[in-house]
C-alpha cells in the first residue's frame, strides 16, 4: 500500500507537480469560486491547490495542514496566502471566524489510518470545521471518489462508506464534479501517477495511452445553523 504520510512528508514537491495537473477542466474550481465568499478557514491544505482556487473571490484565506513539509511547499509558491502547521481537530483560529471550512482529501485518510475509529475521527474533524465556521456559513468537504474511473465509485471504493456516513449520518449534500488530469505525456502520467497512485492504475493509463486521466471528486457541503 501507498506510505501517504511519508509522501505528505517527504515528497511534497513531487505530490505538488502531480495535482498541479487535476482539474484540467477547471470544473472543480469554478464550483469553489461559487462557494468561497468572505472569510475561509481550510484544513488539509497539502501544498494549497485548494487555498489558491478559492482566494481571488475570499476575504481571508488562512490554510493549514499537518505536514510541515505540505505548508512549505505551499507558502513558497503562494507567499501572499496564510498557511500554518495545524491538525484538523485542532486549528489555531477563533470560534465563528469563518463563512467557509474547507477540508480536501485529508479526512478520507482516516479510514485506512483508523479503521476501528474513523467514524468519531471524522465526527470530530467536522466538528472543529462547524466550531470555526459563523452561523450560516457553509461546510465544505472534498474527497476523491475514484482516479482513473469515468464515473463516482466505479467498480467499488474504498471511501464509499465515508460517502455515506457523511451523506446519512452528518447531514452532507454531495454532489460530483469531474477533476481529470491532463499530464504533458504519458511518460508524465505515469511517472507522477505511480509513485501515489500505485502500478494498477500505471497499468491502466499505459493500456490507454491517453494524457487524460480520469477523476471524480465529490464535494460535499452544509450549512452551519
Amino acid at each position: 500500500m501507498t506510505d501517504y504520510r511519508d509522501i505528505y512528508a517527504s515528497k511534497a514537491e513531487r505530490y505538488d507537480a502531480l495535482v498541479s495537473r487535476e482539474d484540467a477542466a477547471g470544473l472543480l474550481r469554478a464550483r469553489l469560486l461559487e462557494l468561497a465568499r468572505g472569510d475561509v478557514v481550510e484544513t488539509g491544505a497539502g501544498t494549497g491547490r485548494l487555498t489558491r482556487m478559492v482566494a481571488p473571490v475570499a476575504r481571508s484565506v488562512r490554510a493549514f495542514d499537518a505536514a510541515e513539509a505540505m505548508i512549505a511547499v505551499a507558502s513558497a509558491t503562494s507567499p501572499q496566502l496564510e498557511f500554518g502547521v495545524a491538525t484538523h481537530d485542532a486549528l489555531p483560529v477563533p470560534a465563528a471566524c469563518a463563512d467557509l471550512a474547507l477540508e480536501g482529501w485529508a479526512f478520507g485518510h482516516a479510514l485506512a489510518w483508523n479503521p476501528a475509529g474513523w467514524r468519531e475521527d471524522v465526527r470530530r474533524w467536522v466538528g472543529e470545521l462547524e466550531r470555526v465556521t459563523r452561523p450560516g456559513g457553509r461546510l465544505v468537504l472534498i474527497e476523491t471518489q475514484g482516479t482513473g474511473v469515468d464515473t463516482p465509485f466505479e467498480g467499488g471504493h474504498s471511501l464509499e462508506p465515508f460517502h455515506e456516513f457523511v451523506t446519512r449520518e452528518l447531514g452532507f449534500v454531495h454532489e460530483c464534479v469531474r477533476t481529470d488530469y491532463a499530464f504533458e505525456s504519458v511518460d508524465e502520467a505515469v511517472a507522477l501517477i505511480g509513485f501515489f497512485f500505485g502500478e494498477r492504475l500505471v497499468t491502466r493509463v499505459r493500456e490507454r495511452g491517453s494524457v487524460i486521466v480520469p477523476e471524480c471528486t465529490g464535494v460535499y457541503s452544509r450549512r452551519r445553523d
